[in-house]
């Protein structure tokens, strides 16, 4: 009888070692995972700290023929944080206190550029200087955005261009 004492009591022994490796490895696997989160979003946050723009030079331009007009502005750079998601950064125009259109991106404009859509798209002109890292604009760099064929009668109304990175950072920028 004094055996099967000895028995149960090794056998308890060993499921509570059991039971402790499960629980424990499940904690450490836990602690990883959100340590791993929280290391994430401190490089997001730092990232979103560094990044900064700037709106400027928005006005229209009017072809010769029609009455299709573009507008266009620059998009400056000010912060310390590269800038290349366009697919991401968003573009809401108002015109004269109008509804908020959004705008997404198309590429880069140049003449007429094949297969660019012009109906609520915006494109790049240019970046200068783009030589740190080609289509992406790094700190310091310009970028020129164009949004075209607007239908307006007459003289040009007043725009609001709302610029937002894929980061959140926000700059706006006026027609004059």
């Amino acid at each position: 009888m004094a055996g099967a004492i000895i028995i149960a009591s090794a056998i308890g022994i060993l499921l509570l070692v059991l039971v402790g490796y499960v629980l424990v490895g499940g904690t450490l696997v836990s602690a990883d995972s959100i340590a791993s989160a929280q290391k994430d979003m401190t490089i997001k946050k730092e990232a979103q700290m560094d990044t900064a723009i700037q709106v400027s030079n928005a006005k229209w331009f009017s072809p010769p023929t029609g009455s299709l007009h573009n507008l266009t502005f620059d998009l400056k750079n000010i912060g310390s944080e590269p800038i290349g998601d366009f697919n991401h950064t968003d573009m809401v125009i108002s015109i004269s206190g109008g509804v908020p259109e959004y705008y997404s991106f198309n590429g880069v404009v140049s003449g007429n550029t094949p297969g660019y859509n012009y109906s609520k798209t915006w494109g790049y002109m240019t970046i200068t200087p783009d030589t740190i890292h080609p289509y992406m604009l790094d700190p310091g760099e310009k970028m020129g955005v164009e949004i075209d064929n607007y239908i307006i009668s007459g003289t040009h109304p007043n725009a609001v261009v709302n610029v937002t990175t894929p980061n959140g950072i926000t700059a706006v920028g006026r027609t004059p």
